[in-house]
């Protein structure tokens, strides 16, 4: 049964990365590049760029962190107001461990920003004392990210600088949550090697005799492993949903005056 249970937070985990994944990229589409100017140079322009400017640090230095892990050195790391193309890079060197698998450290590399920053965003939200909080049901997630969102624009207080810091926090780094096109061509399979291998080690786990040693400490470990990513991405979605709310009818007026579709 704790093995069916696995899988089952296994799959919640999931979706609610697939869903960051989501909100992010309309975040960043539809909001964020809003701001960009009519005659986009760099990337959408000097504004543009340094509103997402701590975002997309947390997002190239995600890369930068999961390459060294993974056992490649760092090339050349630029954020994205220093870069031509306005986008921000994060190319790896050469390897500094023997054991570092290539297509192992693209893939992670890819899909670093997503929990990276939902972290950052975790730490701010405590460092500023945000209370933001959801709890993710297997049964009605949609009902319970929908509760969540509704008590997190209800609880903040809007006359405090505390607020409207973690609010500008969460609109440029939510919307450099998701990764980039490149980033999900080179981590998809990557994702999809791990979530295969994930499921063929917990069900020869689960064939173990319950008393064994391995199986008590390998779902008890998953299970923390997961949990730990349920409340992230549970905060982060929250979080990131809060501000989308917050941005999405202003972005609107926005493109209207500017009369973009």
């Amino acid at each position: 049964m704790l093995a069916n249970e696995l899988f089952l937070k296994l799959a919640l985990v999931a979706g609610q990365a697939a869903m960051l994944f989501l909100l992010s990229r309309a975040l960043f589409v539809w909001v964020l590049q809003a701001l960009a100017s009519r005659k986009p140079r760099r990337g959408g322009g000097w504004v543009l760029q340094l509103v997402r400017l701590p975002g997309n640090l947390v997002h190239e230095l995600s890369h930068a962190v999961a390459f060294l892990l993974a056992g490649y050195r760092i090339r050349r790391l630029v954020p994205c107001i220093f870069d031509r193309a306005g986008a921000g890079a994060c190319q790896p060197g050469p390897r500094w461990s023997p054991l570092a698998i290539p297509w192992l450290a693209v893939g992670l590399a890819a899909l670093a920003p997503l929990v990276s920053g939902a972290l950052v965003l975790y730490a701010a939200a405590r460092w500023l004392d945000i209370p933001l909080g959801a709890t993710l049901s297997s049964e009605v997630p949609h009902r319970s990210i929908l509760e969540g969102l509704y008590r997190g624009l209800g609880a903040l207080d809007y006359g405090s600088w505390h607020t409207w810091l973690f609010l500008y926090l969460a609109f440029t780094i939510g919307a450099e949550l998701a990764p980039s096109s490149t980033d999900v061509r080179l981590g998809l399979p990557t994702l999809l090697a791990l979530g295969v291998l994930t499921a063929a080690v917990l069900v020869a786990t689960s064939q173990l005799p319950p008393t064994s040693p391995f199986r008590v400490t390998m779902l008890r470990e998953t299970t923390a492993g997961l949990a730990w990513l349920d409340r992230l991405f549970s905060f982060a979605l929250v979080a990131t949903g809060v501000v989308t709310a917050l941005t999405f009818l202003p972005a609107a007026l926005l493109r209207t005056a500017r009369g973009q579709g």
